[in-house]
């Protein structure tokens, strides 16, 4: 039987794998400004007009018409059959292959997809033909979306009667599984006849969610009677179909126009109703993420048709910060982005609504570059800006945005823009660029390192360029990967030294404040992480006595509400200072590509449970002169297969459920104390004496069961321009 492979297994191996590296192996190239040229391997040519495009991974040659994307041409060039071609790709780039067959993956992603168009289908029929869609109606017309553009966005309405999706199933040859597969809703605990599922969307406004050949794969509802649900908005779970990080809304429109616009230049917004407007308004380049914060993956889908971008965010501070953040993960992948200025309290939507055109379009042609608007965002931060340290964090938070970008003229331009508009020399910008420069380097290189080390399928070579992203501060020493041999060490600032008897072991060492960091980052806007965190990873395994309070606090707010957070760095003087001291570092938990910050999370997780293991095996050692146990032998042994397992998430996570349920807080915090550690960490610093505190009391449990679902926090996502 035939084998297939799913498109996205086959999209991961063409983004992993680079073009130049593969076609340079077999054929020389030379590099001629941003792309390669040699002579064509296809035909017999004196003057090379073979041309390799690295940006939009293809290669074309001007002279015989051959062309195409590393797996054509590798068939082409080395006799391979297409499948050759991946499986070789596949494994050079780390990629697992999954194969399918007519009853397989294959077919059953047919089967969603199918499923997709035909339900999108019959939303929209319901929002044009059905009584209860009235209310629907008179919302896109209060949003002054006229029925064209309705039903170019195939705009619907998920009716409110319960049973209506299990009735479409039935009508339409579809199983209740299928329904749920594809996450338009879920089994009902206590089903009766009639009654199994629980719609997702039931009542909500619906838009469908496109992939780049414009086949439906998810949905996106919006609630329109607010009393009826918490959530304002809804997307579909990820599916075998849809993954969000690799879908842009509207893409799918807007791809044809973006190549064929001046510059190649594409419109980002924040949120779906603002690309909808600027479509209906002529502006048919925009584009926005899609659930999810713009991420490097977006960007490489994005560099397979723009060459630059323009950011038409909101202009409060969320939306200035978003800004700042796009606009670095877009130059890291070699996109220029320039940031417009919509007036105060205005979006796409709004402005479009109750200006012409013409207006809108002014606002696009005065936005400016990246640097000045980051410049700008930075000084309203400082209450002096003038001030001599103010120059100093706001050069800092630039340069950390310039030396990610990988075009070295537009690197040297936007260092000179800086410096002009800083008045500050050049030269010196330049000193502090190549400090921040050679940090990264570094980061790159133990990144690959360590995926190398741990077989995650990532090589150094995948990890290379793959620059950190990070806020919009001052560069400080980065979030490392974190492993077992990390060495304890004091924190530049009060409270966080020794214990009042001067215990090194009480010091926080990287893994604990790593933990804290990726609490404060992630804390207001991914849930996710921090519930997991919650559940897995409980406070008593922490072992520096401020990150231990301070990860407990998080803990609580996350279980009491956010005041509860606030509370505690009010009472605790020094935990307050410690989560400040985190909250203005760079914010280094995620946006790289094979690194999120659920992935730092998970690899947390793991390394605390193996110091946990380590310690109790530790423990159970038998004093010198002493015999050993049979029962000691055996846990001993348990531990160190439980450590082994507590290497990759895949197999570790089971343990580590184990092992959180069963696990309680030792009495004392000896067996969380045992590193390796060299003499000098046995005597305290000077400050860190001057710094000393006792040990906190013992922490409440926290009742996991109280906190929020993990759908009930997908679907609190909310938007602001609905």
């Amino acid at each position: 039987m035939a084998r297939s492979i799913p498109n996205h297994i086959i999209d991961e191996i063409r983004n992993r794998t680079s073009i130049v590296d593969v076609i340079s192996s077999r054929v020389p190239l030379k590099q001629s400004g941003s792309t390669f040229k040699a002579c064509c391997p296809f035909h017999k040519e004196k003057t090379p007009s073979f041309t390799v495009n690295p940006s939009r991974e293809s290669f074309k040659c001007f002279g015989c018409g051959e062309g195409g994307d590393v797996f054509s041409f590798l068939m082409k060039h080395d006799g391979m059959t297409f499948m050759d071609a991946v499986e070789m790709l596949a494994d050079r780039c780390g990629v697992k292959l999954e194969f399918g067959d007519d009853g397989g993956a294959a077919s059953a992603a047919k089967r969603l997809l199918a499923l997709h168009t035909e339900v999108a289908e019959f939303y929209r029929r319901c929002l044009l033909q059905m009584k209860g869609a009235e209310g629907a109606r008179k919302y896109l017309k209060s949003r002054a979306l006229m029925d064209d553009i309705v039903e170019r966005f195939k705009i619907g309405y998920a009716p409110e009667t319960p049973g209506t999706l299990e009735k479409f199933a039935s009508a339409h040859k579809y199983t209740i599984e299928e329904i749920a597969a594809a996450g338009l809703g879920a089994p009902l605990d206590n089903p009766r006849p009639g009654r199994n599922l629980h719609d997702r969307f039931r009542g909500r406004l619906m838009f469908p969610i496109c992939d780049t050949q414009g086949r439906v794969i998810a949905f996106s509802g919006r609630v329109l009677d607010s009393a009826k649900s918490p959530a304002k908005y809804v997307n579909s779970p990820e599916t075998d179909i849809f993954k969000k990080s690799r879908v842009l809304y509207a893409l799918d429109k807007a791809q044809r126009k973006i190549v064929a616009a001046p510059h190649r230049e594409a419109i980002i917004c924040e949120g779906q109703i603002d690309v909808i407007r600027c479509h209906a308004c002529g502006f048919d380049r925009a584009v926005a993420s899609q659930g999810t914060a713009f991420t490097e993956e977006h960007a490489k889908l994005l560099k397979r048709y723009a060459d630059s971008a323009v950011l038409v965010f909101d202009q409060d501070p969320a939306g200035q910060k978003a800004a700042v953040r796009t606009g670095a993960v877009l130059l890291a992948a070699g996109i220029p982005v320039r940031v417009a200025h919509m007036p105060e309290g205005e979006d796409p939507d709004s402005f479009l609504r109750s200006n012409p055109p013409e207006a809108f379009q002014k606002v696009l042609d005065e936005a400016v570059g990246l640097v000045p608007f980051h410049v700008a965002y930075l000084r309203a931060q400082e209450s002096s800006p003038d001030s001599e340290g103010a120059a100093g964090r706001i050069a800092a938070g630039v340069l950390q945005t310039i030396a990610i970008c990988r075009n070295e003229v537009h690197k040297a331009r936007m260092l000179q823009e800086t410096a002009e508009l800083m008045r500050i020399p050049e030269e010196a910008l330049q000193s502090e660029l190549n400090g921040i420069e050679e940090v990264l380097k570094r980061q790159q290189e133990t990144a690959g390192r360590r995926a190398e080390v741990r077989g995650g399928g990532v090589t150094a070579a995948a990890t290379r360029g793959a620059l950190p992203m990070r806020d919009d501060i001052p560069f400080e020493e980065p979030m490392t990967y974190v492993d077992d041999e990390v060495a304890a060490g004091g924190i530049g600032f009060a409270g966080a030294g020794a214990t009042k008897n001067g215990i090194a072991a009480d010091l926080p060492d990287r893994v604990d404040v790593s933990v804290c960091e990726l609490l404060v980052h992630t804390f207001y806007d991914d849930k996710q992480v921090v519930t997991l965190m919650a559940e897995l990873l409980p406070s008593w395994l922490v072992k520096g006595s401020v990150c231990r309070r301070a990860v407990a606090g998080f803990y609580d707010a996350l279980r009491d509400g956010e005041d509860k957070l606030v509370e505690l760095q009010e009472a605790d003087e020094a935990v307050g200072e410690f989560i400040g001291s985190l909250a203005v570092a760079p914010n280094k938990t995620g946006g790289r590509e094979n690194f999120t910050a659920l992935d730092l999370a998970h690899d947390l997780i793991l390394t605390q449970w193996r110091r946990r293991c380590k310690a109790r095996k530790a423990q159970l050692e038998p004093a010198a002169g002493s015999a050993d146990s049979p029962e000691a032998a055996r846990r001993r042994m348990e531990l160190m297969l439980a450590e082994r397992r507590l290497m990759r998430w895949e197999e570790g996570e089971a343990t580590v459920r184990e092992l959180a349920a069963k696990e309680t807080e030792p009495e004392t915090s000896s067996e969380l104390t045992l590193q390796s550690k060299s003499p000098a960490d046995e005597t305290p610093s000077v400050e860190q004496a001057s710094d000393a505190m006792d040990n906190p009391g013992e922490e409440p449990g926290i009742e996991y069961e109280q906190l929020m679902p993990e759908e009930e926090m997908e679907s609190g996502v909310e938007y602001d321009d609905y």
